[in-house]
């Protein structure tokens, strides 16, 4: 039997309130390398790290979260189209981080330690039914927004950024002592 969506929000708010201040178990995990979906390449996790920044910065605050808000604002858009684009537009992302689907059929964990994106965005299409009015989706997915922007605040705090210390921006003198490569692969 489906969750009413305010189950589902209540369900959600309950995760963001333990997340709020104390760093997520998901966070402490993928800072310290472990992946117990064996997600990664070549046997490190950097690449882990900026996935998930990226996919929860655009699942929030940067994509998903403005073109949502403005479909809910505009009266071209109904509750069933609103609904549909939500789901276009966060539940791939949301199962990829969430759901035991890596590259193979016998992956063992969460892809990329977040079961509770894929948890929370399937009760989310599984309350659809309950949501009657733009008003009340909107609650509902305030609260989703809000889950996956503190995520991404964790995951950005914890990001190693200390590793582009070597990557300085290049100065006019250097581009110009570099120019001299530009033509090198012309015929």
């Amino acid at each position: 039997m489906a969750k009413h969506w305010q189950e589902v929000k209540d369900e959600i708010e309950r995760e963001i309130d333990k997340n709020w201040w104390d760093e997520p178990i998901e966070v402490t995990m993928s800072k310290n390398g472990i992946f117990p979906s064996g997600a990664g390449t070549d046997g490190q996790y950097l690449g882990n790290l900026f996935f998930l920044v990226c996919d929860t910065q655009a699942m929030g605050w940067w994509t998903a979260a403005p073109a949502i808000q403005q479909a809910l604002k505009d009266d071209n858009f109904t509750l069933e189209h609103c609904k549909r684009m939500w789901k276009y537009i966060n539940i791939h992302m949301a199962r990829l981080m969430g759901d035991q689907q890596g590259p193979d059929s016998k992956c063992p964990a969460p892809w990329m330690n977040l079961p509770k994106f894929s948890q929370f965005a399937n009760n989310i299409l599984d309350s659809y039914d309950t949501i009657n009015t733009k008003d009340e989706f909107w609650d509902l997915i305030w609260s989703w927004q809000n889950y996956v922007n503190t995520m991404n605040r964790w995951f950005q705090i914890v990001f190693p950024w200390e590793l582009g210390g070597p990557l300085k921006v290049k100065s006019k003198d250097e581009i110009t002592k570099l120019e001299k490569y530009i033509h090198t692969f012309d015929k």
